[in-house]
């Protein structure tokens, strides 16, 4: 057996059934013909290291066997610009942001907790437990939309999408989608935990500096209205997602939601204590050292009010701009 029958057995063994023996027919063919043509040429019967040479130029057989393959990606045209926004949103809104969370807390509860201790457990949090959660999460995304593919699952989401319903330039103001998507995600990230789903780790108990920290009573008597404010709010997100321009119910909803959150976080910040620290007599400087907890988060939920504060000026200021726009067209 010369190498040319060497090479069409070998490409056989990765081609489909149904079709190998059309396919290796055709491509003996090919290959012979090449043969005799450069035999001509040359004036001699093509020899060994010459077969060599012609076949290395088609390629290895598994390369030569996969552009014969009916499907040539793991995941389709169809569903690629899903995965790769699945793919982003999973990544850098929902992997990261945990994974420097669980960093931070990790040391800051940690009895010999300095700032270059913060700095080095921050960094091995990133090169290990978010590498790991990185890989993990692409390869799971990355499987389910390959099983979606190969089972021809088509997404029906934005088929009901009716072009009529596009507003005129003035009416109404876009919505980044990067703001959308990056509302959505830390929304629903927020209510995974709250409602118990997802327990970040070191939060409560820190055995190795004798604490234990508990949220105060504030915080389940809140517990209603701030699963209520998290549940409208990403119905907002949704819909800035599906209608990708805000109208004016649409931000006055926002902003009602908005104004509803800095009436429970002013609540919360008059309750003065957000987090109990408790420990045996043993580790009595650890619990004192500990109490700096409660003022730094009262310091964060100011910010947060601040910032919330700021959203709802800035929307009443794009409504205004919206309005003159509307006037002066």
């Amino acid at each position: 057996m010369d190498l040319i029958d060497r090479y069409l057995t070998a490409v056989r063994r990765q081609l489909p059934r149904d079709t190998a023996d059309d396919i290796v027919a055709e491509l003996g063919d090919s290959l012979r013909s090449e043969a005799e043509d450069h035999e001509r040429t040359a004036g001699h019967p093509i020899t060994a290291a010459e077969q060599a040479e012609l076949l290395k130029k088609r390629g290895h057989p598994w390369l030569l066997a996969s552009r014969y393959q009916p499907k040539q990606y793991l995941i389709g045209p169809a569903l690629f610009p899903y995965y790769l926004q699945a793919l982003q949103i999973v990544v850098f809104w929902v992997v990261l942001p945990i994974v420097l969370f669980q960093g931070t807390f990790s040391t800051i509860f940690a009895a010999d907790a300095n700032a270059s201790t913060w700095v080095r457990e921050i960094i091995s949090t990133l090169f290990t437990k978010g590498w790991n959660a990185a890989i993990f999460a692409v390869g799971l995304v990355t499987i389910v939309f390959a099983i979606l593919d190969h089972e021809r699952v088509r997404i029906t989401l934005f088929d009901s999408w009716n072009p009529a319903t596009l507003p005129e330039p003035a009416e109404e103001r876009h919505v980044p989608r990067a703001e959308t998507i990056f509302g959505l995600v830390f929304t629903l990230t927020f209510l995974t935990w709250w409602i118990g789903l997802v327990r970040i780790p070191e939060y409560f108990f820190e055995p190795h500096a004798g604490l234990r920290f508990a949220p105060a009573p504030i915080w389940a008597t809140l517990y209603v209205p701030i699963l209520l404010t998290a549940i409208a709010g990403a119905a907002v997100h949704v819909i800035d997602l599906a209608r990708p321009w805000r109208s004016v119910t649409v931000s006055v909803i926002d902003m009602t939601i908005n104004a509803v959150n800095v009436a429970i976080l002013a609540m919360i910040l008059n309750a003065g204590e957000y987090v109990l620290v408790s420990g045996t007599g043993v580790h009595a400087d650890n619990i004192n050292r500990a109490l700096w907890v409660n003022r730094s988060v009262g310091i964060g939920l100011g910010i947060i009010v601040a910032i919330i504060l700021f959203d709802i000026c800035h929307e009443l200021w794009r409504l205004r701009k919206a309005r003159r726009t509307m006037v002066t067209v």
